[in-house]
């Protein structure tokens, strides 16, 4: 049975994505015995050869410990994403398999739904470092605007000393009230997404009405817990995974003559809360809509909405009609709606439990504005939308 040691951690999403990949591929293939370490990318060593006799790695290379623990192996490697430093020439792993995400993909993806969203105003932020992924993708995302003769502003490089979250916030807080709105800002992963949505929070910026975010790798635990959800790009880190494993394979059995590098791409856009078409100056028109979305499962009313703004409703129709094109009604009513269909897919109540929870004192009357609204009942769309199904 081949010994694999894997480098990845448990604690990224997409490097756990990779890892099913891995596995997939295992059953179908193996059985490989495979060490690896929960945690972080320090965590992740190439284990110790008078204990281990392996014969093969895969992962990524997080720092130059490991690279250099990965070249004294000299076993068979396959790589994910290696740094700059890793792939010159002059440098042992740059002869090694690799796993390489199409970054100039996904930026152009990032590029054309910005553009799709009526959006005169874009913006880039990267990681730290320089890390080649990150540039690639701003790359890409910069091009495919020039060519809609489009701006992007770039987030600069953090100065020495504030890439610990807590002490950059503010300047990523000063960059963004500076830029003009509303503004698109593509993040180049969902961890640095989820900063500018904090960075928002912090600021006062209203998202997704003054300001969209998109992020990348569509990792739930990060995006679901975002305030608002974060809208994300997929990329097929599994298929990846899986690619890996059938590389190294071949390579362990003597099989696979010379560099090989194959790449994968992005899948579709994942849209949540912080991405809209909806586009709004009127500040007024801002905070009814965050009192709609927050309050969005209960039965509130025109007139509630007018007491939260302390304006009459008849002003606040005037104004929802003037910023939307819609009426205030039909708002409220698309949110309670958005709401009721998100309780049939990701939760077990009962009807009867959700039409409480949303404001209606029988069933049967939400159960026919909902089929009048859909043209199916609520138990139809709940089985064909279920996610537990």
């Amino acid at each position: 049975m081949p010994q694999v040691a894997v480098l990845l951690e448990s604690s990224h999403g997409t490097s756990r994505a990779m890892l099913q990949g891995i596995l997939q591929y295992v059953r179908a293939h193996g059985p490989w015995s495979m060490n690896m370490v929960l945690g972080g990318a320090d965590d992740q060593k190439v284990p110790d050869p008078h204990l281990w006799k392996g014969d093969g790695i895969i992962g990524r290379i997080p720092n130059d410990i490991a690279a250099e623990a990965v070249i004294e192996s000299g076993l068979p490697a396959v790589i994910f994403n290696p740094y700059d430093r890793y792939i010159q020439e002059s440098h042992p792993l740059s002869r090694c398999h690799r796993a390489q995400c199409d970054s100039h993909a996904i930026g152009t993806l990032a590029a054309e739904h910005c553009l799709g969203h009526g959006v005169d105003h874009f913006a880039f932020v990267g990681v730290p470092h320089e890390i080649n992924w990150s540039r690639w993708r701003q790359e890409a995302f910069a091009i495919r605007l020039q060519q809609n003769r489009q701006e992007c502003h770039l987030y600069p490089e953090p100065p020495d000393g504030t890439h610990e979250w807590s002490t950059e916030r503010e300047m990523l807080c000063d960059w963004l009230r500076k830029l003009p709105k509303p503004l698109a800002v593509f993040a180049a992963n969902d961890n640095r997404a989820r900063q500018v949505l904090d960075a928002c929070l912090h600021a006062g910026i209203s998202v997704p009405y003054e300001v969209t975010v998109l992020g990348v790798n569509n990792d739930t635990l990060i995006c679901e817990t975002c305030i608002p959800t974060l809208s994300s790009i997929n990329v097929n880190n599994k298929e990846a995974g899986y690619k890996a494993a059938e590389m190294l394979d071949l390579l362990m059995q003597g099989k696979q003559p010379g560099q090989k590098i194959v790449t994968y791409g992005p899948g579709a856009v994942t849209t949540r809360g912080s991405t809209s078409s909806l586009q709004i100056s009127d500040k007024l028109v801002i905070r009814a809509l965050e009192y709609i979305s927050v309050n969005a499962g209960l039965n509130i009313r025109v007139s509630d909405v007018a007491n939260h703004l302390n304006i009459t409703p008849r002003w606040a129709e005037q104004r929802f009609k003037e910023a939307t094109g819609q009426s205030l009604h039909q708002i409220i009513q698309q949110a309670r709606m958005n709401t009721i269909c998100s309780l049939l897919k990701e939760s077990d109540l009962s009807l009867s439990e959700i039409s409480t929870r949303c404001g209606f004192a029988q069933q049967h009357h939400l159960c026919s504005i909902f089929k009048k609204e859909f043209g199916i009942t609520m138990s139809e769309y709940r089985r064909l939308n279920s996610l537990n199904t």
